[in-house]
């Protein structure tokens, strides 16, 4: 859990918690000075790339939103390039985070899954605008094609590894089939909350995320306790 509270501070200055850095007291101030600041300016950045675009946008746009001088913004950044991928890094921390809670919990159920869409579905709210702002950048302001794609496939990685370390969970399956429905968990996971929420696609069902707790569920069933009855 600490982790996730760890990424989610990072991922807006609104949930900015003070964390000891350095060797001493005032070591520590700067530093949370440092990152509460360096949250202002990308907090900033994604007010002006949402309403203007990543080419016209100016480091000076920036500051302004950010209420900070240009040279701040550059001594944390050194273009908008290295801004985008900070607000990248911005979601893969919230994401890593979210997929350590899931594995932390001692038995899967459903009531844990659906908790855990919960509280997946809010930081995927709080990160909405960064989200849209990442669609939106050229492929030039998030990096070359090869680096991007080698990214995410890392990511999702991470989260197989996470979902399936305790192999005590996976009752009758082997290793590569629990690494395959922890990977398509976690794809149709993130999938969908970023379709719904951030690329505002309407649904009119009453409950969404309870007909994605059914589909994890299907996926993650070797692993569920107790095991899921019948259809």
């Amino acid at each position: 859990m600490e982790r996730r509270k760890q990424a989610a501070a990072r991922s807006t200055t609104a949930l900015d918690t003070a964390r000891p850095a350095g060797r001493g007291p005032r070591a520590s101030l700067r530093q949370q000075q440092r990152d509460l600041t360096r949250n202002r300016v990308l907090d900033g950045a994604v007010a002006v790339f949402g309403r203007t675009s990543f080419v016209h946008a100016t480091m000076e746009d920036i500051a302004a939103a950010s209420g900070v001088t240009r040279a701040t913004v550059y001594a944390h950044f050194g273009g908008k390039a290295a801004i985008i991928a900070a607000l990248s890094d911005r979601v893969y921390d919230v994401a890593d985070a979210l997929y350590a809670d899931l594995a932390a919990v001692p038995e899967w159920t459903r009531g844990a899954v659906r908790a855990w869409l919960d509280r997946a579905a809010a930081d995927w709210r709080t990160l909405a605008p960064t989200i849209r702002v990442l669609f939106a950048a050229t492929p030039s302001a998030a990096g070359d094609d090869s680096s991007v794609r080698d990214r995410y496939v890392a990511a999702h990685e991470r989260y197989v590894d996470l979902l399936t370390h305790d192999a005590r969970r996976w009752r009758g399956v082997s290793p590569e089939e629990a690494r395959q429905r922890a990977l398509m968990a976690a794809l149709q996971t993130g999938s969908f909350l970023t379709t719904w929420i951030a690329g505002g696609l309407p649904l009119r069902t009453a409950d969404p995320l309870d007909l994605l707790a059914d589909d994890l569920c299907h996926l993650l069933g070797p692993a569920l306790h107790p095991l899921p009855g019948p259809p």
